[in-house]
């Protein structure tokens, strides 16, 4: 890990009261003292996604992303860690995932940034990998193989960059609870900038210790409050991947109100969004009258900005989606066809 300056506990809010006066008066002094990393919003690294969000997620912010199987949430929660970490050398991001093993996001990462780097054919994708990790018979691993392939050096000195700021956690759906992550995040504050970036993935995967069974509105609503007090009180940017709920999976349109535990979740989310396949969700006319162009469109996701307390809501941005690579194309546009709604009428 880097060596940042720890954050201090006097930097943090204290609970309590404090008169508007006393307010001000606080904010003055840290500004004039240069304190200003708690007003410089974390971009996510997507367009027009980060201008929507009037700049990205501020400190205290808890964002909530759903969508279907498959749609791509698992991608851009990564490739949005990826992107804080390597946007500023003071930035630090931990990604938590029930879902997959460190090795397997490694990899992700690496197809990721061959991709972005602009590769081509020659991006890697899982089997190159995979075939390169075969091919390693001579005692050299995969990270000293890329390295001495011509074209792939800078690939890996790109990550380098920021392999010691980016935390990958394999959680465990039995015992890695919320107070596990509170800790993770708590040693990472520690050696770090408060320039921090949580990722869960996923929200109802969280174990909760509670002897008796409880209604799943009941633990999600524990543990997106319990997300959201740890992105207040430390200071963070949280993103929690949530799953939806039966109903939502067979919904034309998933919407925020889909999600599991759905009103805790649009409660405390201070951002909501939503990934569905374009192709989807598109009015039908578009598939009719221009079957080529329909086609092209089962490879874009639809980002819905279902809620947003510092800025634009119902707003819906397209953008390609590079499944071979873990990646979400970033710079997308505002979608200019007609969608439909989740009962399949036009939105």
């Amino acid at each position: 890990m880097s060596q940042l300056e720890p954050v201090a506990p006097e930097d943090l809010e204290a609970t309590g009261p404090a008169t508007l006066a006393q307010v001000m008066e606080e904010e003055e002094r840290r500004v004039a003292r240069g304190e200003v990393a708690h007003l410089r919003p974390l971009p996510t690294g997507f367009q027009p996604l980060d201008e929507v969000l009037n700049g990205g997620l501020r400190p205290g912010e808890l964002l909530v992303i759903g969508g279907a199987f498959g749609v791509g949430k698992t991608i851009w929660g990564l490739q949005v860690a990826r992107n804080v970490v390597r946007s500023h050398k003071d930035n630090v991001a931990i990604y938590v995932c029930y879902e997959h093993d460190r090795a397997h996001l490694m990899s992700r990462l690496i197809c990721l940034e061959s991709a972005e780097a602009g590769y081509g054919e020659n991006a890697l994708t899982l089997r190159k990998l995979a075939q390169l990790s075969f091919d390693s018979a001579d005692g050299v691993g995969l990270m000293s193989r890329l390295r001495r392939i011509g074209r792939y050096g800078p690939l890996v000195q790109a990550i380098d960059a920021y392999a010691d700021r980016l935390v990958l956690v394999k959680a465990s759906g039995d015992h890695s609870t919320l107070d596990d992550i509170r800790r993770w995040v708590e040693d990472l504050a520690a050696m770090g900038s408060q320039r921090m970036l949580l990722v869960v993935d996923y929200l109802q995967k969280i174990p909760v210790n509670w002897s008796s069974l409880q209604a799943e509105t009941e633990v999600t609503t524990h543990l997106t409050q319990g997300l959201k007090e740890l992105a207040m009180s430390m200071g963070i940017r949280a993103i929690a991947i949530a799953a939806s709920d039966r109903a939502g999976l067979k919904a034309k349109r998933m919407r925020l109100a889909d999600l599991r535990g759905s009103s805790a979740v649009q409660y405390e989310a201070d951002i909501g969004l939503i990934l569905n396949n374009k192709w989807s969700i598109i009015s039908r006319e578009h598939l009719v009258y221009n079957p080529t162009q329909a086609e092209a469109m089962r490879n874009f996701v639809v980002m819905s900005v279902e809620k947003n307390r510092a800025g634009r809501n119902a707003v819906d941005m397209e953008y390609p989606l590079d499944g071979a690579h873990f990646r979400i194309v970033p710079t997308g546009d505002f979608v200019r066809e007609r969608l439909v709604d989740e009962k399949g009428t036009l939105a």
